[in-house]
């Protein structure tokens, strides 16, 4: 009884670990995990789905991520040498267990990346929208530049512009050319 408590405890702790992994990490490990689910459940009682060797290259690769193990302890592989192993005797329950915590886990991913995307359109909508605004405000003001300067006596009033005597000259400042 004891032993059927913990294989749910360890398939839990090995998706909330699996859930850290970086989204190239997680999907390598995610899709070789429910091939290897998927393929017990679809052939039970065939041993070569229900054994793994941990110096094949793409095992150990699976299992240096973080929760794999543990999730694929929890669902009743055995390590055996260099074997994970789950035995014929072996229920397949923590089996299917493991593949719809794998599956719920990868839909929970998809959606945080698509409410990701959304949110990065709208805060990108709301900036062009900013930017269109201060686009048309400043073609209003060059509008209404251009017909100021068609109106007689029109004098320019940017910001630091002198009328005629009023603007600083080399002179002014004592800086004569000439002297050599």
């Amino acid at each position: 009884m004891a032993e059927s408590a913990i294989l749910p405890t360890k398939i839990k702790v090995g998706i909330e670990m699996l859930a850290e992994a970086r989204e190239g990490e997680y999907d390598s490990a995610s899709s070789l995990l429910t091939k290897i689910l998927g393929n017990v459940l679809a052939n039970p009682t065939e041993e070569k789905y229900r054994s793994l060797r941990v110096s094949n290259a793409k095992i150990s690769q699976l299992l240096a991520t973080r929760g794999v193990r543990a999730l694929l302890r929890g669902s009743g592989f055995e390590e055996r040498g260099e074997f994970l192993i789950l035995a014929l005797e072996t229920p397949v329950d923590g089996v299917q267990e493991a593949l719809s915590a794998l599956g719920e886990q990868a839909e929970q991913r998809a959606a945080a990346v698509e409410t990701a995307k959304a949110e990065t359109i709208a805060q990108r909508k709301v900036l062009t929208d900013v930017e269109n605004e201060k686009r048309k405000v400043m073609r209003m003001q060059i509008e209404d530049d251009a017909a100021a300067r068609k109106e007689p006596g029109w004098t320019a009033k940017a910001a630091g512009v002198k009328g005629g005597k009023a603007i600083t000259s080399c002179g002014d400042i004592g800086a004569q050319g000439g002297g050599g």
